[in-house]
């Protein structure tokens, strides 16, 4: 049985082939395209897949989608419904997008996939899989283990921003998650922001720029302090809370609120530089 996987109009579009539980192939679309992060539908790596199997997409069992588009917009919906005025232009940029294309994400996809059927061919079955599960499958099926720990940390995705799970057999089981707006990839995107990188981009360059922070420093051990009496409340089983008083992405703007950011760090946002504060990132190097 073939299984066709989709990620497709966020960033890094992608496909993914399995046959019988063995990946066949898989491509993200922007090697086809030469476009960074391309976002679009991933005709040619669904191309490339299907090829590589020699197969037709009429083959194919299933098509899954790496999310829940309806699950997610609740979750939109009731973010803009707390914010009220204050994302009222956010809300006004976003919703024709929503209401134009992701709430019919089904139609979408299935009018993109007919392009790869001739005549009399059915379309396969479809299937939006919750996006943290996506993330843990692709982590636990491709694995040597028959059972393991799995944790997800990333911006958002349906609700959840990070999740524990159980991978035992074929069955992936979620134990806990921590939702919206309380996040670890919007902590970290925030001050990627703030140190002159672009988000959902430049979060790597932070990764490799912070080892070489000095984190006994003194300017380091200030910003920890700061951190932790302003930012987020660290809770005893791991996670984290944020003040939102320092964030914007709630209001559908830019992940940190700058002004508040820079009153309490010190210093001004970097604009386009390329050397970022140090210690700061040394910090989130080292985790919370």
């Amino acid at each position: 049985m073939y299984i066709l996987g989709i990620s497709a109009y966020y960033h890094n579009s992608a496909a993914a082939l399995i046959h019988n539980g063995v990946v066949i192939a898989a491509a993200e679309e922007e090697r086809f395209t030469r476009i960074k992060f391309d976002s679009g539908f991933p005709h040619n790596a669904v191309a490339f897949c299907l090829k590589k199997a020699g197969i037709k997409l009429a083959d194919v069992a299933a098509v899954v989608y790496y999310e829940k588009p309806l699950l997610k917009f609740d979750r939109i919906a009731e973010n803009f419904s707390r914010t009220g005025i204050a994302g009222y232009w956010a809300f006004v940029k976003y919703m024709p997008l929503w209401s134009g294309q992701k709430l019919l994400m089904r139609s979408v996809l299935n009018k993109e996939l007919r392009r790869y059927l001739i005549k009399g061919e059915k379309l396969p079955k479809l299937a939006f899989s919750n996006h943290h599960l996506s993330h843990a499958a692709s982590a636990y099926y491709c694995s040597p283990y028959s059972k393991a720990a799995i944790l997800t940390i990333d911006g958002v995705g349906e609700w959840a921003t990070a999740s524990i799970s159980i991978g035992e057999g074929n069955k992936i089981t979620t134990l806990k998650e921590l939702h919206y707006p309380h996040s670890v990839g919007m902590l970290y995107s925030a001050f990627t922001q703030f140190l002159g990188f672009e988000v959902n981009s430049g979060e790597y360059k932070l990764m490799g720029l912070a080892p070489y922070g000095d984190k006994n420093s003194e300017e380091c051990q200030t910003f920890i302090t700061l951190i932790y009496e302003h930012l987020i409340t660290l809770n005893s089983d791991g996670s984290i809370k944020l003040n939102l008083e320092y964030f914007d992405f709630p209001k559908g703007f830019s992940t940190a609120n700058i002004k508040q950011f820079e009153k309490l760090f010190g210093i001004q946002q970097r604009v386009g530089r390329l050397l970022p504060r140090i210690a700061i990132l040394q910090w989130l190097y080292n985790g919370y």
